[in-house]
């Protein structure tokens, strides 16, 4: 809560040297990893952050976590990695199976022949 604000280009600039060392040591970058390379606490203080309004390092903390969400989406596609993404997916980003009318209706189909 004391914390000092930092100025959008630093959080730009922190953010994107988190993403190139994910990259480097081969780790998937996660919102909780994001936290912690800003100097945060937790994934909350972070959460909160991106809720804000105005200024510069909202605006880059909410590009960031569109990039991890990102990365979840494309990883849901390769076979090694779709369940633990599709969990990440459905967890921390508010993805679910989208739920039908609850009273269905029967069709009825008739053939002529």
């Amino acid at each position: 809560m004391g914390r000092k604000k930092l100025s959008g280009k630093r959080y730009s600039d922190l953010c994107e040297s988190y993403f190139l060392q994910c990259g480097r040591e081969g780790r998937h970058p996660s919102l909780p990893g994001l936290a912690l390379a800003l100097g945060m606490d937790s994934r909350e203080e972070l959460e909160r952050l991106a809720a804000e309004r105005r200024g510069g390092g909202a605006a880059a903390v909410r590009r960031a976590i569109t990039r991890v969400e990102e990365f979840n989406v494309q990883s849901a596609f390769q076979k090694d990695t779709a369940q633990s993404a599709k969990f990440i997916l459905q967890c921390g980003f508010g993805y679910g199976e989208k739920r039908g009318k609850k009273d269905r209706e029967d069709i009825k189909v008739e053939i002529e022949e």
